[in-house]
């Protein structure tokens, strides 16, 4: 999944990655070596997520699509927390009795203009609730809307794959709306990625890397995020990933704020991890399950993340 973590955001799929162009980085490594593994197994091995999201789960890889292709992921993701993560790190209730949830739909495209660069655009629709001794609160809105692109730096024949990305994310929401969707400010990130597959025993594997600078105009300080995955392809149909999100804001973290959505704090530092299976249902369809929490932050939310999608590539 994204422009980082779904944390703070209303945007976050879960891992993302562009297929086809994984695809080929595979069989062209494959037909390296020896003894040789047959291309049809390799062409099974097609995952980078995540995303992510806003509490999401996942995000862009660094392969790329080819030119006219592209793929579509459609996620639907959960998020609920009673704690926090107090300004020193120590989890805290919320309020008196207070339960926070969320329920994310979101879309994200992905579209090969050449086969060195990627446009990407995604949307989302979350429904937000907050519920406390006192009060509650519940909202459907439209969210972020995020655009952007990724450039390749190397040929897709050789090992590492590195890419640079830029992401711009706008809130879509009316500002009355409570639980907020999100701090309602203009986001742009540049971002590095890095990637590539390897054989594990007789299966495949792969392990990618991300760091990416967020300049967040409005009351939210800048960020620093970065993402870690790693897969391991079992056989023909299934895939297991496991995702690491970190976000450290550049400025000050300052006193908790009175708002319903302990995730939309203009200032706070997170750990969050998240584990996922892919399913190959067809040749262009894939299914993925994931679940995950937050380990460690600060001024944010502390719960439970999970995710289910749909990868349609074209």
């Amino acid at each position: 999944m994204p422009l980082g973590p779904l944390q703070a955001d209303s945007l976050r799929p879960g891992f993302k990655v562009s297929l086809q162009s994984a695809d080929a980085a595979i069989v062209n490594l494959i037909r390296s070596m020896h003894p040789p593994v047959r291309p049809g197994h390799a062409l099974c091995f097609s995952l980078f997520s995540c995303l992510l999201l806003g509490i999401g789960p996942l995000h862009a890889g660094p392969w790329m699509q080819k030119q006219g292709h592209g793929s579509l992921i459609c996620t639907l993701s959960g998020y609920q927390a009673s704690e926090r993560f107090s300004l020193y790190s120590r989890r805290e209730a919320l309020g008196d009795g207070a339960r926070f949830r969320l329920v994310n739909t979101q879309a994200w495209l992905e579209v090969g203009l050449t086969d060195r660069w990627t446009w990407i655009f995604a949307g989302s629709v979350p429904a937000l609730s907050y519920r406390d001794r006192w009060m509650e609160q519940t909202a459907v809105s439209v969210g972020d809307l995020l655009t952007g692109a990724r450039r390749g730096l190397r040929s897709p024949e050789r090992g590492w794959q590195v890419a640079v990305q830029m992401l711009a994310k706008a809130p879509a929401y009316r500002a009355d709306v409570r639980p907020r969707p999100g701090n309602g400010q203009l986001d742009c990130e540049v971002a590095l990625l890095a990637g590539r597959s390897f054989p594990v025993s007789r299966l495949w594997g792969y392990a990618a890397f991300e760091t990416g600078y967020r300049k967040r105009w409005g009351r939210p300080d800048d960020q620093w995020r970065g993402e870690a995955a790693t897969g391991l392809h079992l056989n023909q149909r299934l895939t297991l990933v496991a995702q690491l999100f970190t976000t450290h804001s550049v400025g000050g973290l300052t006193t908790a704020e009175a708002a319903t959505n302990p995730l939309v704090e203009p200032n706070y530092d997170l750990i969050k991890v998240l584990g996922s299976v892919n399913i190959r249902l067809s040749r262009s369809l894939r299914l993925q399950a994931g679940y995950g929490g937050d380990l460690a932050g600060r001024n944010t939310g502390a719960g439970r993340t999970w995710v289910l999608g749909l990868w349609q590539t074209f």
